[in-house]
């Protein structure tokens, strides 16, 4: 009895000890920091605005910089819808649409250029505009982009001398580069148009470095003339020349290998500029002397017919922010918008679909990753002037092995005696456990050292040190920056809170005019005044200079589901749980299947809306207005039928009632793929993964029948679970469910 009692203390000790807290430092040492120098690129616009770039970091009218954009092609979406999807793009938090421009796309037959209907790029680039976003160019010549000889036109694709200095080739490239030009005209940033970029050629990596060259020089005489060039980083170019910028590609989950990949190094925090020597070749260049950037984020990827895989949000929201970790400062995702390819041009082997499981799919509705995504993008856009100016401090031993799941994946950027720390806990294919941590930063003058915090297994975490907010300064917090709200002298830090972890934090007492902190623990050490909260989500001080400073501490959820807009010229913070389409003239929420709106806005008090009212006593919040509005119900009218087994028949109302924006037809069947046809045309296609299949249905035809169709499984295919295989196999090809959803939607008129 007594040795058993011995042995169980021995156990709880060893448990005890295995839950005490793993103190993980981290030396700052501001004294070496790089020299900038000046890349000879900028722009002006006729309203004033300067771009500009130097060795570190982009800059906007000479403040640093941090630009997030993200690839849509407008061949691949409907014309009709592009307006809604830049919308979308844009209250994702990015300020730049990327953009192929394929040859063979336009140059349909030798000298025939076709530049209408899906093919516009002129009227593409001025809805860009009308809504203040950016755009980035990718001209090739060459392009690839899963498109039919990288969409290169057939004769061109039987050159021996493409891809060259060969006179010939040089010759049907200017062609190509004078009708980018002819369509751009006018739309330049320094003639008041939108488009700052223009990347040359694409993964270049085994021609020769003049091509770069003689290819700017074609399309500067063709009147192409951005802001900044660039290129994929694993292209062969003359570095010396500061011709181009290279920028890099980076993607979780990669399509081109077997069910997708496996684990990657892409979770290890370093300070390397080029992380995908394992995929995409050398660095040709000396990465001191441009900016880390990336031009392909992967937030998804290309299924094949061969290979299958499953998006996980918190995957793609943990590669984003060991990007920005590792010192990453101008970020561009490939895709951030799915689409579909154009009938007749789109690389042998892959299915019409360009969906590339996007944070906004092929029919234009958001993932939960747009909303993952959307966190960091915040953070980014409020916080990145800071953040760009940043070097990079890596831990003594920092974890290498991606298979590591015992050890924290840590890194900080600071500048001076100030930054923030990125902690990581998730990597690809790898279910990673609970860490028990304690964070300590050693910088010139002073330790830094955050209490105990738990970091849950497939989560991240960004935690600033001596965050300067009015004239006060946090020392510490462990919550997560969200966004930063500044009117007047109302300041607002929006934290979100780390799942499980209660807000601590620490103020420098100089500076603070306030002396009691209301449902906080304080204590008072050193020249810190030591914050724990007791019952409340906020926190609310006063400055010596006079600033209110207020410190919000939301949920996961609620940052996920928080948009941070301009209204009446504030700064402002909606949360609802749909979807928002922000305009200068009104706020437009959709939600699939639910009449209830929900919607809080932050400040409170602004009466923002011409047609809507607070809610009244009783149900306020007491930081934000809230509105709650239930529209009218709707049952689809929609017809399925089975006229066998493996297709589906699907009759459409004729029209929708103006409180539901579209239908969408949740698909869940066994097969191989499923394809959807109308009038006997292929629209598009889904591969088999395992995840329901979301269509949009108002841009079909309410004239015809849509037919669905299911291939039988190929044995080949991988990547699919086993099970999910197992259920294929015995159950055999057929559909399990469809079901029409209204999506629902309501307009928040602003007042003048």
């Amino acid at each position: 009895m007594f040795k058993t009692k011995l042995i169980g203390l021995a156990l709880s000790s060893l448990l005890f000890s295995q839950l005490k807290a793993q103190i993980y430092k981290i030396d700052v040492d501001n004294t070496s920091e790089k020299q900038k120098t000046v890349i000879p690129m900028s722009a002006k616009s006729p309203k004033g605005t300067v771009l500009s770039v130097n060795s570190q970091y982009f800059e906007k009218d000479g403040k640093p910089w941090f630009p997030i954009m993200g690839e849509m092609h407008y061949n691949r979406v409907l014309p009709q819808e592009w307006e809604k999807e830049i919308i979308k793009m844009k209250n994702g938090g990015l300020s730049i649409v990327a953009t192929y421009v394929f040859w063979n796309e336009h140059e349909i037959a030798k000298d025939v250029w076709d530049w209408k209907g899906n093919r516009d790029i002129n009227k593409f680039i001025r809805l860009c505009q009308k809504h203040d976003m950016y755009v980035w160019l990718r001209i090739g010549p060459w392009s690839h982009g899963e498109q039919l000889h990288g969409g290169h036109p057939d004769w061109i694709q039987k050159m021996k001398g493409r891809r060259s200095n060969d006179p010939e080739y040089l010759k049907e490239s200017t062609k190509l580069f004078n009708q980018i030009g002819v369509q751009t005209n006018g739309q330049y940033f320094a003639q008041g148009g939108p488009i700052i970029g223009v990347q040359l050629e694409n993964e270049y990596a085994s021609g020769q470095a003049e091509h770069i060259t003689k290819l700017k020089e074609i399309a500067l005489k063709a009147q192409i003339n951005p802001a900044y060039w660039t290129i994929t980083a694993n292209t062969v170019f003359d570095d010396k020349k500061m011709e181009v910028i290279p920028l890099q590609g980076s993607y979780p989950y990669r399509g081109w290998e077997k069910a997708g990949g496996g684990p990657t190094k892409d979770f290890l925090y370093g300070n390397d500029q080029w992380i995908m020597t394992d995929a995409l070749g050398k660095v040709f260049y000396d990465v001191n002397m441009f900016p880390k950037g990336l031009c392909e984020q992967g937030c998804g990827s290309q299924m094949m017919f061969a290979n299958r895989f499953v998006v996980q949000p918190e995957v793609v929201e943990a590669h984003l922010q060991n990007q920005i970790g590792r010192g990453m400062n101008i970020v561009g995702y490939y895709m951030f918008h799915g689409g579909t390819q154009t009938p007749g041009l789109k690389e042998p082997g892959l299915p019409e679909s360009y969906d590339f499981q996007s944070p906004i799919s092929e029919f234009g509705l958001l993932r939960p990753s747009y909303k993952y995504l959307k966190v960091l993008h915040s953070f980014v856009n409020d916080f990145g002037s800071d953040l760009a100016t940043m070097q990079v401090y890596e831990p003594k031993n920092p974890v290498r092995d991606e298979m590591d799941t015992k050890n924290l994946r840590y890194v900080a950027r600071a500048k001076g005696n100030s930054g923030f720390l990125f902690l990581g806990n998730t990597q690809v294919r790898v279910t990673m456990p609970d860490k028990i941590v304690s964070m300590q930063v050693n910088l010139a003058n002073e330790t830094i050292s955050f209490p105990e915090l738990t970091l849950k297994g497939q989560t991240t975490a960004i935690l600033p040190f001596n965050l300067k907010v009015g004239s006060t300064v946090i020392k510490y917090v462990t919550a997560q920056p969200f966004a930063r709200l500044v009117n007047g002298k109302n300041i607002t830090l929006f934290f979100q809170q780390l799942p499980g972890v209660k807000p601590q934090l620490a103020l420098t007492m100089g500076t603070l005019k306030t002396e009691s902190f209301a449902g906080w623990q304080s204590q008072i050490k050193s020249n810190e005044v030591q914050l724990t909260t007791t019952n409340k989500s906020d926190l609310n001080f006063s400055d010596t200079d006079g600033n209110n400073i207020t410190l919000v501490f939301l949920t996961r959820k609620q940052v996920e589901n928080a948009w941070r807009i301009k209204l009446k010229n504030q700064d402002a913070l909606l949360i609802t749980d749909a979807d928002v389409l922000a305009e200068d003239d009104k706020v437009t929420l959709q939600q699939a299947g639910q009449a209830n709106f929900n919607l809080q806005v932050y400040p409170k008090g602004l009466n923002a809306f011409a047609n809507q009212k607070v809610q009244q006593a009783g149900q306020i919040s007491v930081l934000f207005d809230t509105y709650q509005q239930k529209t009218q119900l709707y049952g689809p009218k929609v017809s399925i039928k089975y006229p066998e087994k493996q297709k589906a028949i699907i009759s459409l109302p004729s029209a929708l009632p103006s409180n539901v924006n579209d239908l969408i037809l949740n698909v869940d069947y066994l097969g191989n793929a499923c394809k959807i046809t109308q009038n006997d045309k292929y629209i598009t296609d889904n591969l088999y993964n395992g995840t329901t299949w979301q269509i949009a249905m108002e841009r079909f035809s309410k004239q015809s029948d849509v037919e669905l169709t299911i291939s039988d499984w190929d044995n080949k295919t991988t990547g699919v679970s086993e099970n999910l295989v197992d259920e294929v196999k015995s159950k055999g090809t057929l559909f399990k469910s469809i079901k029409a959803v209204p999506q629902y939607q309501m307009v928040f008129t602003l007042k003048n």
